[in-house]
Protein backbone atom coordinates (compact mmCIF):
# COMPACT_ATOMS: atom_id res chain seq x y z
CA UNK A 1 0.00 0.00 0.00
CA UNK A 2 3.08 2.40 0.63
CA UNK A 3 4.53 1.80 -2.62
CA UNK A 4 1.13 3.27 -3.67
CA UNK A 5 0.66 6.47 -2.26
CA UNK A 6 4.69 7.61 -2.36
CA UNK A 7 3.63 11.22 -1.97
CA UNK A 8 1.14 10.54 0.79
CA UNK A 9 3.61 8.45 2.38
CA UNK A 10 6.44 11.03 2.22
CA UNK A 11 3.62 13.31 3.71
CA UNK A 12 2.56 11.43 6.98
CA UNK A 13 6.39 11.13 7.49
CA UNK A 14 6.92 14.41 7.41
CA UNK A 15 4.31 15.09 9.83
CA UNK A 16 5.39 12.17 12.50
CA UNK A 17 9.23 13.52 12.26
CA UNK A 18 7.91 17.54 12.84
CA UNK A 19 5.59 16.09 15.97
CA UNK A 20 7.69 12.72 16.94
CA UNK A 21 11.06 14.04 16.73
CA UNK A 22 10.50 16.49 19.91
CA UNK A 23 8.72 13.61 21.25
CA UNK A 24 11.55 11.73 20.81
CA UNK A 25 13.92 14.42 22.59
CA UNK A 26 11.76 14.29 25.54
CA UNK A 27 11.03 11.42 25.90
CA UNK A 28 14.52 10.51 25.91
CA UNK A 29 15.13 13.63 28.35
CA UNK A 30 12.51 11.60 30.98
CA UNK A 31 14.28 8.14 30.58
CA UNK A 32 18.06 9.60 31.06
CA UNK A 33 17.10 10.56 34.66
CA UNK A 34 16.85 7.01 34.97
CA UNK A 35 19.23 6.20 33.48
CA UNK A 36 21.21 8.56 35.33
CA UNK A 37 20.01 7.45 39.05
CA UNK A 38 20.96 3.75 37.77
CA UNK A 39 24.89 4.71 36.99
CA UNK A 40 24.95 6.86 40.10
CA UNK A 41 23.34 4.51 42.61
CA UNK A 42 25.40 1.99 40.96
CA UNK A 43 28.63 3.64 41.46
CA UNK A 44 27.32 3.96 45.17
CA UNK A 45 26.86 0.50 45.90
CA UNK A 46 25.37 -2.77 44.85
CA UNK A 47 22.62 -2.45 47.68
CA UNK A 48 22.14 1.47 46.87
CA UNK A 49 21.74 0.12 43.26
CA UNK A 50 19.11 -3.24 44.05
CA UNK A 51 16.97 -0.65 46.45
CA UNK A 52 17.12 1.87 43.62
CA UNK A 53 15.80 -1.00 41.16
CA UNK A 54 12.90 -1.94 43.58
CA UNK A 55 11.94 1.55 44.34
CA UNK A 56 11.64 2.54 40.53
CA UNK A 57 10.07 -0.35 39.60
CA UNK A 58 7.53 0.88 41.83
CA UNK A 59 7.40 4.36 40.98
CA UNK A 60 7.05 3.52 37.25
CA UNK A 61 3.75 2.18 38.00
CA UNK A 62 2.65 5.26 40.10
CA UNK A 63 4.06 7.34 37.46
CA UNK A 64 2.25 5.39 34.36
CA UNK A 65 -0.23 5.44 36.39
CA UNK A 66 -1.19 9.07 36.75
CA UNK A 67 0.30 9.64 33.23
CA UNK A 68 -2.35 7.17 32.11
CA UNK A 69 -5.08 8.87 33.96
CA UNK A 70 -4.17 12.16 32.14
CA UNK A 71 -3.55 10.80 28.89
CA UNK A 72 -6.60 11.68 27.22
CA UNK A 73 -5.59 15.19 27.46
CA UNK A 74 -3.50 15.00 24.13
CA UNK A 75 -5.34 13.16 21.84
CA UNK A 76 -9.05 14.89 23.08
CA UNK A 77 -6.94 18.66 22.63
CA UNK A 78 -5.52 17.34 19.39
CA UNK A 79 -8.55 16.32 18.15
CA UNK A 80 -10.96 19.55 18.87
CA UNK A 81 -7.68 21.62 17.36
CA UNK A 82 -8.11 19.50 14.21
CA UNK A 83 -11.74 21.04 14.51
CA UNK A 84 -10.23 24.88 15.27
CA UNK A 85 -11.92 24.54 18.82
CA UNK A 86 -9.59 26.77 20.60
CA UNK A 87 -12.13 27.12 23.54
CA UNK A 88 -13.15 23.51 23.81
CA UNK A 89 -9.15 22.85 23.89
CA UNK A 90 -8.87 25.12 26.79
CA UNK A 91 -11.61 23.32 28.54
CA UNK A 92 -10.59 20.15 28.16
CA UNK A 93 -7.02 21.51 30.12
CA UNK A 94 -8.58 23.33 33.00
CA UNK A 95 -10.61 20.30 33.79
CA UNK A 96 -7.62 17.70 33.67
CA UNK A 97 -6.61 19.62 36.92
CA UNK A 98 -8.95 17.79 38.62
CA UNK A 99 -7.97 14.39 37.57
CA UNK A 100 -4.20 15.49 38.24
CA UNK A 101 -5.26 16.61 41.99
CA UNK A 102 -7.06 13.48 42.61
CA UNK A 103 -4.96 11.02 40.97
CA UNK A 104 -1.80 12.66 42.81
CA UNK A 105 -3.11 12.45 46.33
CA UNK A 106 -4.15 8.44 46.07
CA UNK A 107 -0.52 8.15 44.76
CA UNK A 108 1.06 9.88 47.89
CA UNK A 109 -0.89 7.74 50.01
CA UNK A 110 0.30 4.45 48.53
CA UNK A 111 3.86 6.21 48.79
CA UNK A 112 4.06 7.53 52.42
CA UNK A 113 2.96 3.62 53.67
CA UNK A 114 6.02 2.07 52.23
CA UNK A 115 7.35 1.21 55.22
CA UNK A 116 4.18 -1.00 56.03
CA UNK A 117 3.38 -2.71 53.06
CA UNK A 118 7.32 -3.28 52.07
CA UNK A 119 7.56 -6.13 54.59
CA UNK A 120 6.20 -8.10 52.25
CA UNK A 121 8.35 -7.84 49.40
CA UNK A 122 11.04 -11.01 50.29
CA UNK A 123 14.50 -8.69 49.78
CA UNK A 124 17.35 -7.94 52.39
CA UNK A 125 16.68 -5.18 54.79
CA UNK A 126 19.48 -2.78 53.53
CA UNK A 127 17.77 -2.89 50.12
CA UNK A 128 13.84 -2.22 51.71
CA UNK A 129 15.48 0.44 53.53
CA UNK A 130 17.49 2.32 50.36
CA UNK A 131 13.45 1.92 48.77
CA UNK A 132 11.19 3.05 51.33
CA UNK A 133 13.68 6.54 51.78
CA UNK A 134 13.60 6.56 48.02
CA UNK A 135 9.58 6.32 47.72
CA UNK A 136 9.43 8.88 50.79
CA UNK A 137 11.60 10.96 48.94
CA UNK A 138 9.23 10.94 45.43
CA UNK A 139 6.11 11.74 47.24
CA UNK A 140 7.44 15.13 47.88
CA UNK A 141 7.03 15.33 44.27
CA UNK A 142 4.12 13.74 42.78
CA UNK A 143 1.39 16.80 42.61
CA UNK A 144 3.87 18.34 40.12
CA UNK A 145 4.64 15.51 38.49
CA UNK A 146 1.11 14.95 37.49
CA UNK A 147 -0.06 18.58 36.87
CA UNK A 148 2.91 18.65 34.48
CA UNK A 149 1.73 15.73 33.31
CA UNK A 150 -1.72 17.07 32.08
CA UNK A 151 0.32 20.38 31.00
CA UNK A 152 2.63 18.42 28.64
CA UNK A 153 -0.59 16.60 27.37
CA UNK A 154 -2.11 19.92 26.41
CA UNK A 155 0.92 21.37 24.74
CA UNK A 156 1.39 18.56 22.59
CA UNK A 157 -2.42 18.08 21.84
CA UNK A 158 -2.09 21.73 20.65
CA UNK A 159 1.00 20.92 18.74
CA UNK A 160 3.63 22.64 20.43
CA UNK A 161 6.00 20.10 21.18
CA UNK A 162 9.63 21.65 20.79
CA UNK A 163 9.11 24.21 23.44
CA UNK A 164 8.42 21.05 25.53
CA UNK A 165 11.15 19.34 24.28
CA UNK A 166 13.10 22.08 25.90
CA UNK A 167 12.19 22.02 29.28
CA UNK A 168 12.86 18.52 29.42
CA UNK A 169 15.82 18.92 28.20
CA UNK A 170 16.73 21.54 30.74
CA UNK A 171 15.49 18.86 33.30
CA UNK A 172 17.62 16.22 32.23
CA UNK A 173 20.73 18.40 32.40
CA UNK A 174 19.86 19.67 35.79
CA UNK A 175 19.25 15.72 37.04
CA UNK A 176 22.88 14.88 36.70
CA UNK A 177 24.19 17.34 39.41
CA UNK A 178 21.63 16.72 41.81
CA UNK A 179 21.60 13.28 41.90
CA UNK A 180 25.70 13.51 42.01
CA UNK A 181 25.34 15.67 44.97
CA UNK A 182 22.31 13.89 46.97
CA UNK A 183 23.65 10.30 46.42
CA UNK A 184 27.61 11.16 47.52
CA UNK A 185 27.09 14.17 49.42
CA UNK A 186 29.18 16.90 49.50
CA UNK A 187 29.59 19.91 52.56
CA UNK A 188 26.75 20.04 54.86
CA UNK A 189 24.70 17.86 52.69
CA UNK A 190 25.12 14.35 53.92
CA UNK A 191 25.31 11.14 51.51
CA UNK A 192 21.92 9.89 50.73
CA UNK A 193 23.04 6.87 48.74
CA UNK A 194 20.18 5.44 46.72
CA UNK A 195 17.35 7.78 48.47
CA UNK A 196 19.09 10.79 47.23
CA UNK A 197 18.28 10.07 43.57
CA UNK A 198 14.29 10.07 45.09
CA UNK A 199 15.23 13.61 46.20
CA UNK A 200 17.00 14.82 43.18
CA UNK A 201 14.15 14.08 41.15
CA UNK A 202 11.55 15.32 42.90
CA UNK A 203 13.10 18.46 42.94
CA UNK A 204 13.22 18.15 39.02
CA UNK A 205 9.47 17.59 39.15
CA UNK A 206 8.80 20.82 40.71
CA UNK A 207 11.11 22.55 38.34
CA UNK A 208 9.25 21.12 35.08
CA UNK A 209 6.13 21.95 36.50
CA UNK A 210 6.62 25.44 36.80
CA UNK A 211 8.23 26.03 33.82
CA UNK A 212 5.03 24.06 31.75
CA UNK A 213 2.99 26.21 33.44
CA UNK A 214 4.54 29.73 32.84
CA UNK A 215 5.44 28.54 29.55
CA UNK A 216 0.94 28.05 28.75
CA UNK A 217 0.73 31.06 30.67
CA UNK A 218 2.72 33.37 28.44
CA UNK A 219 2.70 31.37 24.61
CA UNK A 220 0.04 33.36 22.39
CA UNK A 221 -0.39 30.13 20.87
CA UNK A 222 -2.89 29.05 24.16
CA UNK A 223 -4.82 32.47 24.20
CA UNK A 224 -7.99 30.45 24.82
CA UNK A 225 -6.27 28.85 27.98
CA UNK A 226 -6.60 31.84 31.04
CA UNK A 227 -4.39 29.70 33.22
CA UNK A 228 -4.91 29.96 36.68
CA UNK A 229 -3.51 29.23 40.16
CA UNK A 230 -7.12 27.89 41.14
CA UNK A 231 -9.02 25.53 38.44
CA UNK A 232 -12.70 26.37 38.09
CA UNK A 233 -15.48 24.41 39.03
CA UNK A 234 -15.55 20.82 38.25
CA UNK A 235 -17.43 20.53 34.67
CA UNK A 236 -18.58 17.08 35.36
CA UNK A 237 -19.51 16.02 31.37
CA UNK A 238 -15.89 17.21 30.35
CA UNK A 239 -14.32 15.01 33.52
CA UNK A 240 -16.49 12.37 32.60
CA UNK A 241 -14.94 11.95 28.94
CA UNK A 242 -11.51 12.80 29.86
CA UNK A 243 -12.15 9.75 32.20
CA UNK A 244 -13.65 7.23 29.79
CA UNK A 245 -10.88 7.77 27.21
CA UNK A 246 -7.94 8.20 29.69
CA UNK A 247 -8.95 5.63 32.65
CA UNK A 248 -8.85 2.53 29.84
CA UNK A 249 -5.21 3.95 28.49
CA UNK A 250 -4.50 4.25 32.42
CA UNK A 251 -4.90 0.63 33.27
CA UNK A 252 -3.40 -0.49 30.19
CA UNK A 253 0.10 1.77 30.52
CA UNK A 254 0.17 0.54 34.52
CA UNK A 255 -0.92 -3.06 33.19
CA UNK A 256 2.31 -2.92 31.42
CA UNK A 257 4.47 -1.10 33.69
CA UNK A 258 3.13 -3.38 36.27
CA UNK A 259 4.03 -6.14 34.57
CA UNK A 260 7.52 -5.38 34.47
CA UNK A 261 7.43 -4.15 37.74
CA UNK A 262 6.11 -7.74 39.08
CA UNK A 263 8.73 -9.55 37.35
CA UNK A 264 11.29 -7.30 39.48
CA UNK A 265 9.71 -8.35 42.56
CA UNK A 266 9.67 -11.63 41.84
CA UNK A 267 13.23 -11.93 40.55
CA UNK A 268 14.43 -9.92 44.62
CA UNK A 269 14.31 -13.52 45.88
CA UNK A 270 17.34 -14.17 43.41
CA UNK A 271 19.59 -12.12 45.13
CA UNK A 272 20.66 -8.68 44.18
CA UNK A 273 23.19 -9.76 41.54
CA UNK A 274 20.53 -10.93 39.61
CA UNK A 275 17.92 -7.63 40.31
CA UNK A 276 20.42 -5.60 39.39
CA UNK A 277 21.18 -7.03 35.77
CA UNK A 278 17.46 -7.09 35.45
CA UNK A 279 16.99 -3.54 36.23
CA UNK A 280 20.42 -2.56 34.03
CA UNK A 281 18.24 -4.51 31.18
CA UNK A 282 15.39 -3.02 31.38
CA UNK A 283 17.34 0.79 31.95
CA UNK A 284 19.18 0.01 28.72
CA UNK A 285 15.79 -1.10 26.49
CA UNK A 286 13.52 1.29 27.82
CA UNK A 287 16.32 4.15 26.42
CA UNK A 288 15.03 2.53 22.83
CA UNK A 289 11.41 1.85 23.47
CA UNK A 290 11.01 5.84 24.80
CA UNK A 291 11.77 6.28 21.28
CA UNK A 292 9.09 4.13 19.90
CA UNK A 293 6.85 5.98 22.79
CA UNK A 294 7.36 8.92 21.43
CA UNK A 295 6.08 8.19 17.73
CA UNK A 296 3.39 6.01 19.20
CA UNK A 297 2.50 9.81 20.51
CA UNK A 298 2.87 11.24 17.52
CA UNK A 299 0.63 8.95 15.69
CA UNK A 300 -1.75 9.11 18.14
CA UNK A 301 -1.94 13.18 17.76
CA UNK A 302 -1.60 13.04 14.07
CA UNK A 303 -4.43 10.35 13.64
CA UNK A 304 -6.80 12.77 16.44
CA UNK A 305 -6.03 15.71 14.22
CA UNK A 306 -7.28 14.32 10.83
CA UNK A 307 -10.04 12.63 12.53
CA UNK A 308 -11.08 15.68 14.00
CA UNK A 309 -10.89 16.80 10.24
CA UNK A 310 -13.81 14.70 9.34
CA UNK A 311 -10.91 12.38 6.89
CA UNK A 312 -11.29 8.79 8.59
CA UNK A 313 -9.50 7.50 5.31
CA UNK A 314 -6.44 9.61 5.93
CA UNK A 315 -6.41 8.56 9.81
CA UNK A 316 -6.50 4.86 8.14
CA UNK A 317 -3.26 6.09 6.14
CA UNK A 318 -1.75 7.55 9.19
CA UNK A 319 -2.13 4.44 11.47
CA UNK A 320 -0.88 2.57 8.55
CA UNK A 321 2.22 4.58 7.87
CA UNK A 322 3.24 4.72 12.26
CA UNK A 323 3.27 1.09 12.45
CA UNK A 324 5.39 0.17 9.27
CA UNK A 325 7.77 3.41 10.61
CA UNK A 326 7.92 1.88 14.06
CA UNK A 327 8.70 -2.08 12.91
CA UNK A 328 12.08 -0.84 10.68
CA UNK A 329 12.65 1.42 14.46
CA UNK A 330 12.71 -1.94 16.27
CA UNK A 331 14.54 -4.12 13.82
CA UNK A 332 17.53 -1.22 13.98
CA UNK A 333 17.45 -0.92 17.15
CA UNK A 334 17.48 -4.74 17.90
CA UNK A 335 20.93 -4.98 15.79
CA UNK A 336 22.19 -2.25 18.20
CA UNK A 337 21.22 -4.43 21.21
CA UNK A 338 23.04 -7.52 19.68
CA UNK A 339 26.17 -5.91 18.46
CA UNK A 340 26.37 -3.39 21.28
CA UNK A 341 25.74 -5.27 24.63
CA UNK A 342 28.74 -5.30 25.80
CA UNK A 343 29.49 -1.53 25.82
CA UNK A 344 26.01 -0.63 26.93
CA UNK A 345 26.02 -2.63 30.33
CA UNK A 346 30.14 -1.19 30.99
CA UNK A 347 28.10 2.13 31.51
CA UNK A 348 26.55 0.97 33.85
CA UNK A 349 29.12 -1.32 35.84
CA UNK A 350 31.81 -3.22 35.93
CA UNK A 351 30.78 -5.61 38.19
CA UNK A 352 31.64 -9.05 36.38
CA UNK A 353 28.79 -11.27 37.99
CA UNK A 354 25.96 -8.73 36.75
CA UNK A 355 27.59 -7.76 33.42
CA UNK A 356 27.37 -11.66 32.95
CA UNK A 357 23.84 -11.47 33.43
CA UNK A 358 22.88 -8.31 32.00
CA UNK A 359 24.68 -8.68 28.34
CA UNK A 360 22.30 -12.29 27.78
CA UNK A 361 19.33 -10.54 28.83
CA UNK A 362 20.29 -7.69 26.01
CA UNK A 363 19.88 -10.62 23.44
CA UNK A 364 16.03 -11.27 24.35
CA UNK A 365 15.62 -7.42 24.76
CA UNK A 366 16.55 -7.62 21.11
CA UNK A 367 13.79 -9.96 20.41
CA UNK A 368 11.20 -8.15 22.64
CA UNK A 369 11.98 -4.87 21.05
CA UNK A 370 10.33 -5.75 17.83
CA UNK A 371 7.31 -6.71 19.31
CA UNK A 372 7.24 -4.18 22.00
CA UNK A 373 7.03 -1.48 19.40
CA UNK A 374 4.69 -2.90 17.36
CA UNK A 375 1.68 -2.92 19.80
CA UNK A 376 3.20 0.41 21.00
CA UNK A 377 2.26 2.02 17.26
CA UNK A 378 -1.05 -0.05 17.46
CA UNK A 379 -2.06 1.56 20.77
CA UNK A 380 -0.97 4.64 19.90
CA UNK A 381 -3.28 4.93 16.29
CA UNK A 382 -5.80 3.47 18.53
CA UNK A 383 -6.04 6.54 21.34
CA UNK A 384 -6.59 8.50 18.21
CA UNK A 385 -9.40 7.09 17.44
CA UNK A 386 -10.54 7.20 21.24
CA UNK A 387 -10.98 3.84 21.16
CA UNK A 388 -9.62 2.79 24.60
CA UNK A 389 -11.73 0.21 26.05
CA UNK A 390 -11.49 -2.93 24.33
CA UNK A 391 -7.50 -2.29 24.01
CA UNK A 392 -7.81 -2.26 27.89
CA UNK A 393 -8.94 -5.57 27.92
CA UNK A 394 -6.65 -7.25 25.48
CA UNK A 395 -3.59 -5.66 26.86
CA UNK A 396 -4.19 -6.85 30.25
CA UNK A 397 -5.25 -10.54 29.07
CA UNK A 398 -1.56 -9.94 27.12
CA UNK A 399 0.62 -9.46 30.13
CA UNK A 400 -1.19 -10.52 33.21
CA UNK A 401 -2.23 -14.21 31.76
CA UNK A 402 -0.38 -14.42 28.87
CA UNK A 403 2.76 -12.57 29.99
CA UNK A 404 2.95 -13.23 32.70
CA UNK A 405 1.76 -16.89 33.35
CA UNK A 406 4.47 -17.75 30.94
CA UNK A 407 7.50 -15.83 32.91
CA UNK A 408 6.76 -17.51 35.87
CA UNK A 409 6.64 -21.18 34.48
CA UNK A 410 9.30 -20.35 32.55
CA UNK A 411 11.65 -18.97 34.92
CA UNK A 412 10.44 -21.03 37.98
CA UNK A 413 10.69 -24.45 35.93
CA UNK A 414 13.16 -23.54 33.07
CA UNK A 415 15.37 -21.28 32.99
CA UNK A 416 15.25 -18.30 35.88
CA UNK A 417 15.85 -15.30 35.14
CA UNK A 418 15.60 -15.58 31.37
CA UNK A 419 12.54 -17.90 31.23
CA UNK A 420 11.21 -14.77 32.75
CA UNK A 421 12.51 -12.48 29.72
CA UNK A 422 11.04 -14.97 27.27
CA UNK A 423 7.63 -14.55 28.98
CA UNK A 424 7.75 -10.58 28.55
CA UNK A 425 8.44 -11.63 24.59
CA UNK A 426 5.20 -14.00 24.98
CA UNK A 427 2.93 -11.14 26.24
CA UNK A 428 3.77 -8.32 24.00
CA UNK A 429 3.51 -10.74 21.14
CA UNK A 430 0.09 -11.24 21.75
CA UNK A 431 -0.70 -7.74 22.63
CA UNK A 432 0.97 -6.88 19.59
CA UNK A 433 -1.38 -9.47 16.93
CA UNK A 434 -4.44 -8.30 19.27
CA UNK A 435 -4.07 -4.63 18.90
CA UNK A 436 -3.15 -4.76 15.35
CA UNK A 437 -6.38 -6.38 14.74
CA UNK A 438 -8.48 -4.33 16.54
CA UNK A 439 -7.04 -1.40 14.72
CA UNK A 440 -8.13 -2.32 11.90
CA UNK A 441 -11.42 -3.19 12.68
CA UNK A 442 -11.66 0.07 14.53
CA UNK A 443 -10.35 2.41 11.08
CA UNK A 444 -12.58 0.27 8.79
CA UNK A 445 -15.49 1.09 11.19
CA UNK A 446 -14.45 4.63 11.47
CA UNK A 447 -14.52 4.71 7.13
CA UNK A 448 -18.09 3.06 7.35
CA UNK A 449 -19.60 5.70 9.70
CA UNK A 450 -18.36 8.60 7.46
CA UNK A 451 -19.80 7.41 4.34
CA UNK A 452 -23.41 6.84 5.87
Amino acid sequence: MLKLYKRATATELRHLTNLGGPLVVSNLAVVSMGVTDTIVAGQSGETDLAGLALGSSIWAVCAVTLIGMLAAVSPVVANLRGARDEKGCAQQMRQSVWIALAGGLLVIAGLVTSFWWSQWIQTEEPVRQVMIHYLLALATGTLPFALGSALRGYCEGMGQVRPVMRIYLAAAALNIPLDVLLVFGWGPIPAMGGAGCGWATSFVCWCIAIALYWHAKQDPAYRALKLRLLPPRPHWPTLRHLLAVGMPICVGAAGEVTFFASLALLLASYGATIVAAHQIGLSIGSVFYLVALALAQAVSIRTAQVLGQKRPKRARFVSIVGVCSGLVYALCTGVILITLRDLLVLAYTDNPDITAVATNLLLLAAAFQLVDVAQAMAWGALRGYKDTQVPMYMQLFSYWLVGLGSAYWLGEQLWGVYGYWTGICIGLGTAAVLLMLRLRRTSARAMRTRRL
